[in-house]
């Protein structure tokens, strides 16, 4: 800690100054409102950090029932065409409780969060996000998450009657996805991340971009 004035009393103490030597640093949170989508650009996913982590606090898409995508990107954004490997699992958090593998495609060249959000502002997901091994061009770059949310058809925590009986449908999702490159042989640095709804626009939700050094 440098040029910092520490008060301490009965209840407080107050830091003024700079911390340094952190692993994780905030670079910058964006604020989704009618979106297309939300896009971390190459002006913070740089060679200062090889490691990145996003915290996404109640997205909802202005359509109901949209699932969250991030795609990933080499060129900054000129091309989304980054081979993807995916796997997810879903949990019912209600009476029913059921829970399994989440039908994903390995085609599509995103990265598919949770499924079927619903687009009421108390509802929506959050989600946390972690990329590894971003900037490097050997091996691969891999990612995990954990999101939880409502799916379009929730009816309230109170409603004992939705799913046969406690309520429904709120989910825990979690997965992983394997990001190759555009090629088995390009495996080009990723500089770009950009987050979409299946259609239309991303409603509300904001989105933290935090770099982590190892």
């Amino acid at each position: 800690v440098s040029d910092t004035e520490i008060e301490l009393n009965a209840t407080t103490i107050e830091m003024n100054g700079n911390v340094t030597g952190t692993t994780m640093t905030h670079l910058v949170t964006l604020t989704a409102d009618n979106d297309t989508d939300i896009t971390f650009s190459s002006t913070y996913i740089t060679d200062t950090y090889m490691d990145y982590k996003i915290i996404i606090r109640f997205y909802a898409p202005a359509n109901n029932g949209q699932t969250l995508f991030v795609s990933p990107s080499g060129d900054n954004g000129s091309n989304y065409n980054i081979l993807i490997e995916e796997h997810m699992q879903y949990h019912d958090m209600k009476a029913g409780q059921a829970f399994g593998m989440a039908s994903t495609a390995n085609n599509l060249q995103k990265i598919q969060l949770g499924a079927g959000t619903s687009n009421q502002t108390d509802e929506g997901m959050s989600a946390e996000l972690m990329f590894i091994g971003l900037r490097q061009t050997t091996g691969f770059k891999m990612m995990h998450f954990n999101c939880l949310g409502a799916h379009d058809n929730d009816t309230g925590h109170g409603n004992i009657t939705a799913d046969g009986g406690g309520g429904g449908n709120d989910y825990w999702w979690n997965g992983g996805a394997k990001i190759i490159g555009t090629s088995d042989s390009n495996r080009v640095a990723i500089n770009n991340l950009k987050f979409t709804a299946g259609s239309g626009n991303i409603k509300q939700g904001t989105f933290s971009l935090y770099g982590i050094k190892s």
